[in-house]
């Protein structure tokens, strides 16, 4: 009986080995795309979310202040000043009645600063400080001052800003009624911006 020869074993060449690289260089090359775009989306649908829930509690926040005041006395590119009530009935401006809504850049927050007298001076010496100003002021000083004196207190409404702008519908600020922030939020995935907007509900600028 004549003996079986045995199967001969070939060798991969270079040229295979090479081939048998480059596709599974191909393969992983493209299992890691296919997972990157998987994490993104996941990350963009986490980051929408996320935007979501920051702008309505912004939108909330926002017109707290705005919807109830009497009318706004100043706007500029990212603030703004608020006559939040008319307490005294006056008809007139007094500075425990104003609110500044300012954009901090370096904190990346939208801050409320307000008159805030301390708690052991008498009504009377509150009543003295609180002083009546114009329309038309310059509310910047009118903070300052304040300020300088120890006399302004801050509470933040809205976090994690990359950037704010403020748009009205007058150029006047005393006419306006319609305030809308663009609000840039930071997220994992870069800058996201949202709209948001409030109207002064009832319009009643000061007298003077």
């Amino acid at each position: 009986m004549t003996p079986t020869k045995p199967p001969t074993r070939r060798a991969l060449t270079l040229l295979e080995l090479m081939l048998a690289l480059s596709i599974t260089a191909m393969v992983a090359t493209a299992i890691s795309g296919m997972m990157s775009a998987v994490i993104t989306g996941v990350s963009t649908r986490r980051d929408n979310r996320s935007l979501m829930i920051r702008a309505n509690a912004a939108q909330t926040r926002l017109a707290a202040y705005i919807a109830p005041s009497r009318s706004l006395l100043d706007a500029t590119d990212s603030d703004l000043v608020l006559w939040l009530e008319d307490a005294r009935e006056s008809g007139t401006v007094h500075a425990t009645e104003i609110r500044w809504l300012k954009f901090d850049a370096i904190e990346g927050t939208i801050d409320v600063y307000f008159v805030d007298f301390p708690d052991t001076w008498q009504q009377t010496a509150k009543d003295l400080a609180d002083r009546q100003y114009a329309a038309d002021a310059n509310w910047k000083m009118v903070l300052d001052a304040y300020q300088s004196n120890g006399w302004i207190s801050t509470l933040c409404l809205v976090d994690g800003l990359e950037g704010v702008t403020v748009r009205t519908d007058a150029d006047n600020a005393l006419d306006s009624r319609q305030v809308e922030y663009e609000l840039n939020f930071w997220t994992s995935n870069g800058s996201l911006s949202t709209q948001v907007s409030a109207t002064v509900r009832l319009h009643r600028p000061p007298v003077n």
